[in-house]
C-alpha cells in the first residue's frame, strides 16, 4: 500500500551529497492538503461538479486546475449560458466561449436542444467548440431556425434533432435540407411525418433511427409514407407517436397505422397517444398486432383522448399479448371502470405502473396487488387511495401520487402508511405546484 501511495503522489527532489549520487526524496504533504490525494481520485471527486462550479473551484489548488476539466465530455448549451456570453446583450463573447472550449478539450458531445431564444448564436458557438475540441463527435440541436455556411459544415456531426415545430414553410424546407446532410442521425423529433420526406412523392430523409418522436395526422400523412418510414427504420428501439384524426369515425386509418407499427420488431419502448373518435370497436383490436409481433417491447405508454364519457371496459384486453412488459403507463381522459384493469393479470413481470383515469377507487389497488407480484413503483392520481396502500402488502418500494385537490391526510398519516407497509420506502406527492417527499 505504501508503494502505491508513493507512486500516486510523489515529487522528485535531487540532492548532491558530494559523491555525485542522485537520490529521490518523497515529498510529504500535510494532512489537510488536497495534494495528498492522487490525481485519479481528485478527478473522480470533481467529476460530480457542474460546469459552473468547476470554473469557480479551479483556483482551489494546482491539482484542481489539472483535473477539474478533464472529465467534461459533454456540455449543455442553454439560453441562460448564452445570455451570460453576450456582450451588451447583442454579440456573443467569442473569446470567453473559446476559453471554455480550450479548458474542456475532451468534450465529445454538445446538447443545445433546450435553447429557444438564442438559436442564432449556435452556429458560431459550434464552430468555436469544433475548432478547439478535437474529440467532438456528436451535436444535439434543433435545426428549424438555424442556417448559414457554418451549419453546413456541422451537419455531419449532428446525431440528434429536437423539436422543429413551425408554421413557416421556409423553416420546413430548411429542416428537410438539414436532414439531407445529417447522415449519422439516430434520434429525431418531428412535428409531422411528412416533414421527413423531401416532397409528397420524394425520398425518405431519415433512415436507421434508434429513437423517434412524431405526430401522425391521418388527414395529411398517409400510410404510404408510414410504410416507407417503417421499412427504412427497422432499427428503431424507441417510438413516441401521437395519432390525431377527428374525421375518420371508422378508425380504419388507425388500424392501418398500428399494423405498420407492428413491423417494428426491435421496439423496446412505445408511447402511443390516440386522439380519436371511438366507435363500437374496442381499442384492443388496434393494440393486438403490436403485442403479437413486437416481442422485445418492455415499456408501453398508452394515452387515450376519448370523446366519449366512458372508456370501453375491453380497452386493455390485448395486454395478454404483452406479457413481457416491465413498465406500463395508462392515462385516460375519461371515466373508466376498475374492471378495465383486469387484464393486468397477464403482465406479471411489471415493475413500474402508472395509472391515471377518472373514477379511480380502492378496488384499483386490490387489482394491482393481485395482478402485479413484482411491482416496485406505483404512480396513482387519487389521494384517497393512500388509505388503502397497506393493502398492497409490501409489493412496492416507491409510490408517487399526482393529485390536484388538497389532501386531508396529515404528515403523521402518511408516515403511518410508510410504517404499515414493510417494503414501501418512499412516498412522493405532487400537486398544487408543490411536492412532498416521505422517506422511511
Amino acid at each position: 500500500m505504501t508503494q502505491q501511495m508513493k507512486h500516486l503522489k510523489t515529487s522528485l527532489e535531487t540532492r548532491d551529497d558530494g559523491n555525485e549520487d542522485i537520490k529521490q526524496q518523497p515529498q510529504i504533504y500535510a494532512k489537510d492538503s488536497l495534494d495528498r490525494f492522487g490525481d485519479d481520485l481528485c478527478a473522480l471527486i470533481v467529476s460530480y461538479l457542474s460546469l459552473g462550479d468547476r470554473f469557480r473551484l479551479e483556483c482551489v489548488s494546482k491539482q484542481f486546475q489539472r483535473t477539474v476539466f478533464g472529465s467534461v465530455v459533454d456540455i449543455t448549451l442553454s439560453d441562460e449560458l448564452m445570455q451570460r456570453l453576450l456582450t451588451n446583450g447583442k454579440t456573443i463573447n467569442t473569446q470567453l466561449l473559446a476559453t471554455i472550449a480550450i479548458k474542456c478539450p475532451n468534450i465529445e458531445t454538445i446538447d443545445c436542444r433546450g435553447m429557444r431564444s438564442h438559436n442564432a448564436y449556435i452556429p458560431k458557438a459550434m464552430k468555436t467548440f469544433r475548432d478547439n475540441c478535437h474529440n467532438l463527435r456528436d451535436i444535439y440541436c434543433n435545426v428549424s431556425k438555424m442556417s448559414g455556411q457554418t451549419m453546413h459544415t456541422l451537419w455531419p456531426m449532428i446525431t440528434r434533432i429536437g423539436d422543429n415545430t413551425s408554421d413557416d414553410n421556409k423553416s420546413d424546407d430548411a429542416y428537410r435540407q438539414a436532414l439531407t446532410h445529417c447522415h449519422r442521425l439516430s434520434h429525431l423529433t418531428v412535428d409531422r411525418l411528412f416533414n421527413v420526406f423531401k416532397s409528397t412523392s420524394g425520398p425518405l430523409l431519415a433512415k436507421n433511427l434508434l429513437k423517434c418522436q412524431l405526430n401522425y395526422y391521418s388527414n395529411y400523412d398517409n400510410n404510404q409514407h408510414l410504410s416507407a418510414f417503417v421499412a427504412h427504420n427497422q432499427s428503431l428501439r424507441s417510438l413516441d407517436i401521437k395519432y390525431m384524426d377527428l374525421e375518420d369515425e371508422t378508425n380504419e386509418s388507425l388500424m392501418e397505422m398500428c399494423g405498420q407499427l407492428s413491423r417494428l420488431t426491435q421496439l423496446q419502448e412505445l408511447r402511443l397517444g390516440l386522439d380519436v373518435m371511438f366507435d363500437d370497436n374496442p381499442i384492443a383490436d388496434f393494440l393486438r398486432p403490436i403485442g403479437v409481433n413486437c416481442k422485445q417491447l418492455k415499456r408501453l405508454s398508452l394515452v387515450l383522448f376519448s370523446y366519449e364519457n366512458q372508456i370501453n371496459v375491453q380497452t386493455l384486453d390485448s395486454l395478454r399479448y404483452y406479457r413481457q412488459l416491465k413498465r406500463l403507463d395508462l392515462r385516460f381522459n375519461a371515466t373508466a371502470d376498475e374492471k378495465v384493469l383486469h387484464p393486468l393479470r397477464h403482465c406479471q413481470r411489471l415493475t413500474h405502473l402508472d395509472i391515471h383515469f377518472r373514477g379511480m377507487n380502492a378496488n384499483v389497488l386490490t387489482i394491482v396487488r393481485k395482478s402485479c407480484p413484482q411491482l416496485q413503483y406505483l404512480c396513482i392520481h387519487e389521494m384517497y387511495c393512500l388509505a388503502h396502500i397497506p393493502d398492497l402488502k409490501g409489493l412496492i418500494y416507491s409510490i408517487d401520487i399526482e393529485s390536484q385537490p388538497k389532501s386531508d391526510l396529515s404528515d403523521n398519516d402518511l408516515n403511518a402508511v410508510l410504517s404499515s407497509s414493510p417494503k414501501l420506502k418512499t412516498i412522493e406527492i405532487r400537486g398544487n405546484n408543490e411536492k412532498k417527499f416521505y422517506l422511511k
